[in-house]
């Protein structure tokens, strides 16, 4: 807009020169501020009209960008929907334990909403009291994977891959008795439990005595250590493994910055006990992630302990054998039998491994003595097989129960010498066996020839220690006392037999 300048009207006025000089001072003043308004309005009328027409140009460059960036974001969106589709359609999840790659899952939700149950589960089957824990992103872990070739698994086959799983690796405790892993259990806490169950169950004392002091020999120790599930044993077995001894088979995955070295002192073997992952060959040079088998052989703990008090004891007999040449070389007899004798014992004992190491005595009472078992042996020089023609008795120690001769409606053919079962019977004179086995009535019996015209019978023997064939000397152990055949009770029925006719053995006895 155009501002039009006012302009003055002159006045002529008559000469008056002061008056004059004001007005044309006044003139000036005005006519100034005239131009200074005229240049004023010319700067905003040029700025208003460069404000719309950069305001038009601007309004014009943002309708073309408009357009340009709802084509983009159009694109954008297109593009995006199509890549969602393509990777929902060829993309899985991989799951795996560890790192071990176990399958693939549409959804990470199948697979972490069974999580617990599959926890539970393996625990149960595990055959320990271990609880197992699956956690998502600790030790089961999840990667996108493609899934062209891939056998897409749904809950239940998830929960049946981990809970079938062999290569369930877990930290449990190891029991040290010093540098040797005897026992491998679940935590800290049944470790500490079971030190104190094994050493009570090693310091039980005897029927009257009181339990002063108990302490194992060696320190034992707790460490922590990274076994398969399987290997981890429930309190019970550990126990009695170290106390009576035994053998381990313990699986691990060889961990970063692991070797034979360190497999050998972490589960105190040597380098020929580790195995690899068939348990067929010794591991020469494992690498992390291998899994191998290592051989433990258990000695049993030892614990010290002392007791005192007053109990019973039994005092077990000796064997004494001595020399006799009443009996040939070879050829034993006993003569005493050994009796355990009792007493009863007051004072302080103190054992090792269950072994009496020190007695410290106050009184000893003797409630039956021990008797000792008695052996004679042989010394005499074996005589010749050859029949002698003097018959000696065929049992040293007997009683005549039944003679020979008539009995019972018919005859008896021999003498019956009664006796324990297990008395010797020995060869009434030098010869060869002829029978040795079952005889029908006879029971186990034994028949020797003379080969003088004479044969000896030897009838329901308990055992029989010749055989047919066999050249024996007069005096020499054949068969022992029984009752086996017609019998009544043990006893040697006797026979000699001349020229094929029973005779009365009594007479050729000396009876």
């Amino acid at each position: 807009m155009k501002i039009k300048r006012r302009k003055l009207r002159r006045i002529k006025r008559k000469p008056y020169a002061r008056r004059d000089r004001g007005v044309r001072f006044l003139s000036r003043i005005v006519d100034f501020a005239d131009r200074i308004q005229s240049g004023a309005d010319e700067i905003i009328i040029n700025m208003g009209r460069g404000f719309i027409v950069e305001l038009y140009k601007i309004s014009a460059a943002y309708k073309h960008t408009r357009r340009v960036i709802g084509m983009v974001l159009l694109s954008i969106t297109i593009t995006a929907s199509g890549m969602l589709v393509l990777f929902n359609r060829f993309t899985v999840y991989e799951y795996a334990y560890n790192g071990k790659v176990l399958g693939y899952v549409r959804e990470q939700e199948e697979v972490t909403e069974v999580l617990e149950i599959a926890g539970q589960k393996l625990s149960e089957n595990s055959g320990s009291s271990l609880d197992v824990e699956f956690v998502a992103n600790r030790n089961i872990t999840f990667d996108t994977v493609d899934s062209r070739g891939k056998s897409i698994d749904n809950s239940d086959a998830a929960v049946n891959k981990l809970v079938y799983m062999t290569d369930i690796e877990t930290e449990a405790f190891g029991v040290y008795d010093g540098e040797e892993l005897v026992a491998v259990v679940k935590d800290s806490d049944d470790a500490e439990k079971l030190l104190l169950e094994t050493q009570a169950e090693m310091s039980r004392p005897d029927t009257g005595m009181t339990l002063v002091s108990s302490e194992f020999a060696n320190a034992l120790d707790i460490k922590p250590l990274n076994v398969l599930l399987i290997s981890v044993q429930d309190n019970a077995s550990a126990r009695r493994q170290m106390i009576k001894g035994g053998n381990m088979e313990i699986y691990h995955i060889v961990e970063e910055g692991e070797s034979i070295e360190t497999l050998m002192q972490d589960f105190s073997v040597a380098a020929e006990n580790i195995y690899d992952e068939s348990n067929s060959d010794i591991a020469t040079e494992p690498e992390q992630g291998d899994k191998v088998c290592i051989h433990k052989t258990v000695e049993p703990l030892s614990v010290t302990m002392v007791e005192t008090g007053r109990m019973k004891e039994i005092v077990e007999y000796k064997t004494v054998k001595r020399e006799s040449d009443e009996y040939y070389k070879g050829d034993t007899f006993i003569e005493q039998e050994g009796v355990d004798g009792i007493q009863v014992f007051e004072g302080t004992i103190t054992k090792e491994s269950g072994e009496v190491v020190d007695r410290k005595t106050d009184k000893i009472e003797t409630i039956r003595k021990v008797q000792d078992k008695i052996i004679l042996v042989g010394t005499a020089e074996r005589p010749k097989t050859a029949a002698t023609g003097v018959f000696a008795m065929p049992v040293q120690r007997y009683t005549i129960t039944s003679p020979f001769g008539p009995r019972w409606g018919r005859m008896h053919t021999g003498l019956d010498l009664a006796g324990p079962t297990g008395t010797p019977i020995y060869a009434s004179d030098g010869g060869t066996v002829i029978r040795a086995g079952y005889n029908g009535g006879y029971g186990n019996c034994v028949d020797i020839d003379h080969e003088n015209g004479y044969i000896t019978r030897y009838a329901h023997c308990s055992r029989l220690i010749v055989s047919a064939g066999d050249k024996v000397y007069q005096g020499q152990n054949i068969a022992f006392v029984g009752s086996t055949g017609n019998s009544t009770g043990p006893h040697l029925h006797f026979e000699i037999i001349s020229n094929g006719s029973a005779i009365n053995p009594a007479p050729k006895l000396g009876l």
